[in-house]
């Protein structure tokens, strides 16, 4: 079974129905119930801080976007995250450097 938290991200940033990202707490309350939806946005809230954090610098000469390269820094510690999820992730995380 996949992780739900795919799923939340989308309905929680509004990602492919939104012009911009936006919390959208009662649209998890709705799929998923008072108590999963709660968790599932704490989890999200938790994914979010964790895309914060400061972006490796491995590489100077990359032509990788700084997205990319959180998204790739967040990758191996969420293997339950699927292309949805890391899509709304990066989507999300491009609107807060603007």
């Amino acid at each position: 079974m996949a992780d739900p938290i795919n799923e939340a991200l989308v309905l929680y940033t509004g990602f492919g129905s939104s012009p911009f990202p936006r919390a959208k707490t009662p649209h998890l309350v709705q799929r998923f119930g008072a108590a999963e939806g709660a968790e599932l946005k704490q989890r999200i809230l938790s994914l979010l801080d964790e895309l914060q954090q400061p972006v490796e610098d491995g590489e100077k000469r990359t032509k990788k976007s700084l997205t990319e390269r959180a998204i790739d820094q967040l990758l191996p510690k969420h293997p339950e995250l699927d292309e949805s999820g890391l899509r709304a992730l990066a989507w999300t995380y491009s609107f807060g450097l603007r």
